[in-house]
């Protein structure tokens, strides 16, 4: 990964933000969203055999479909929510970014209640052997 470039985005995004907020401090959020999915975009270009690996792994697994599909809507969860709070934080709005990531919580929590059904059931077997 080209961590470079993510380091002089952020550099550049900061600086013309710290100097843009002396003069017009409504648009220094928007230069941070901007610079957030600049890298962001950055990033997902390499997520791809990250993605494959963890399909590796899961292979070995009966139900891997539904297992890799909660996993793939959980990250994208954390990932939502850590970048949305991190936005409400910037403008100042901890209450709000702290009530997100509550709800990112909860969210995923509700995500994983067939896979804990599914972990009770093999403990209730394994006890009943």
């Amino acid at each position: 990964m080209n961590i470079t470039a993510l380091i002089a985005i952020a550099i550049v995004a900061t600086v013309m933000s710290i100097i843009l907020k002396q003069y017009k401090p409504e648009y220094s959020m928007f230069i941070s969203i901007a610079a957030g999915i600049a890298m962001l975009i950055v990033v997902m270009a390499y997520v791809s055999p990250i993605f494959d690996a963890i399909r590796m792994l899961l292979s070995r697994v009966e139900q891997s479909g539904e297992i890799m599909a909660i996993l793939l809507k959980s990250l994208g969860i954390c990932y939502l929510t850590q970048i949305a709070c991190d936005s409400c934080k910037d403008a100042g709005e901890t209450a709000i970014a702290a009530k997100l990531e509550l709800a990112g919580k909860v969210a995923i929590l509700i995500l994983a209640l067939p896979l804990f059904t599914r972990l009770g059931d093999v403990v209730t077997n394994l006890i009943e052997m």
